[in-house]
């Protein structure tokens, strides 16, 4: 296992990615600060934290995450030396159904967000030589299914975003990059639709423990020359 040991990390979003990113990081020595809207998942998350906080905030409140990621690292005084971004609103709408109203509730949370909290991270007292940024992306942002509309084009703004931003932190020792999977397994019943994607991947539905754990190398020095890059995790899907 990778050794993230005393490594600071804040992991905004803790569902199905975000949750198993939280263990893993753990198991590996860091401390772990991980956030979400939903007070239920963040109290599952934090009881496979050995040396962790959890912390009730809503990425949606855009103007609020500078405060928000300040006072991460103003509670213990320890600069970040990580930011996973694993916030996932998913909403799917006919074209009909797709109202600006919609398109901007998931841009909110799936893009706008995610560049606030990349902006404020790299500013002056939040983050430590060496640190590593990883944004949870998704294959919708490749080839966007029916009724994904507004989650692909979010899942696209990001992909097409952090090759830009890889090359404008890296003078002040930062990395940043994504992985992109298919279907993840969820105690959620699968739709028809990812039965058939899952069929094509040939693979199974991706286990979120390997997730995590390509999260936690992209977050090591073991990958310090990977910069904007994509990960895809998707089996034999084209």
């Amino acid at each position: 296992m990778l050794n993230l040991k005393n490594k600071k990390i804040l992991i905004m979003g803790c569902g199905v990615i975000g949750g198993a990113a939280a263990k893993i990081l753990s198991e590996s020595g860091a401390k772990i600060v991980v956030s979400d809207k939903d007070e239920r998942a963040l109290d599952k998350v934090s009881l496979n934290l050995s040396d962790g906080r959890a912390i009730a905030f809503d990425a949606s409140r855009v103007e609020k995450i500078e405060n928000f990621i300040r006072d991460v690292v103003n509670f213990d005084g320890l600069k970040l030396d990580g930011l996973v971004y694993a916030v996932d609103k998913n909403l799917t709408a006919s074209l009909a159904d797709t109202s600006l109203e919609l398109l901007q509730d998931v841009m909110t949370e799936n893009f706008f967000a995610f560049i606030q909290a990349v902006r404020v991270f790299a500013g002056e007292g939040i983050y430590n030589a060496k640190s590593s940024i990883v944004a949870v992306s998704n294959y919708a942002s490749l080839g966007a299914d029916k009724g994904q509309i507004a989650y692909g084009a979010s899942k696209a703004a990001m992909d097409n975003a952090i090759p830009a931003i890889a090359k404008e932190i890296y003078s002040k020792g930062i990395r940043i990059n994504s992985i992109r999977p298919a279907v993840v397994q969820s105690d959620k019943e699968p739709s028809q639709r990812e039965r058939e994607l899952v069929a094509m991947m040939q693979t199974g539905a991706i286990d979120p423990e390997i997730l995590a754990k390509q999260i936690a190398f992209l977050l090591s020095e073991s990958s310090s020359g990977v910069y904007g890059r994509h990960f895809d995790v998707r089996g034999y899907l084209v």
